[in-house]
């Protein structure tokens, strides 16, 4: 074999260092914008889940004049004309118990399964019906704001993301609530 800085022995014939440099390049290129999207994605890993609907709850909050956004400020009461003038008409109107109750869609929520494999995601979901945000009112004035969100409910293989890594087979966010029951309208 011999040693010659200006070539590149590649089986058994010399290729010119622009045309290895020319390759490396591609290589090097690829490497860093696969480096630089696991480090932007924020998750990698080879899993497979399921996801379905949680629900949040706040006692006081601040509503902003954009149908379903919360925003900062005051955590203050409101009246049901209040919540209309802000954030319009109800999709529905109802009652439990002694509250009224304005609902306001937010969208769909999904249920079904994923695949993550590497970085990219691979959602399998149907949408199986709307996203709400209550507001739960006693004698006009607000009391509780009941929001639903989709979160993953169970998992098989092994993820890192949200500064955790690890193998995980069956429920994850156990610590999170499916459904809040409605105890303050007793």
């Amino acid at each position: 074999m011999v040693f010659a800085p200006s070539s590149l022995i590649l089986t058994n014939n010399y290729l010119p260092l622009s045309w290895a440099l020319y390759f490396n390049r591609d290589i090097m290129r690829i490497l860093i914008v696969l480096l630089l999207s696991i480090c932007f994605s924020g998750c990698v890993g080879l899993a497979v889940g399921s996801y379905g609907t949680f629900e949040s709850q706040k006692d006081r909050f601040h509503l902003t004049e954009q149908r379903n956004k919360q925003g900062y400020g005051d955590k203050v009461t409101y009246t049901k004309e209040q919540v209309i003038s802000l954030w319009g008409e109800p999709d529905e109107i109802s009652t439990n118990g002694s509250c009224d109750i304005l609902s306001y869609h937010d969208g769909y929520n999904w249920s079904g399964f994923g695949a993550f494999v590497l970085i990219v995601p691979i959602p399998l979901a149907l949408p199986s019906g709307a996203d709400e945000t209550k507001i739960y009112f006693k004698n006009n004035q607000s009391v509780k704001l009941v929001s639903e969100y989709g979160e993953m409910t169970g998992m098989f293989g092994y993820m890192c993301g949200s500064n955790e890594c690890g193998f995980k087979a069956g429920s994850v966010n156990t610590d999170k609530t499916r459904v809040i029951p409605v105890t303050w309208c007793e």
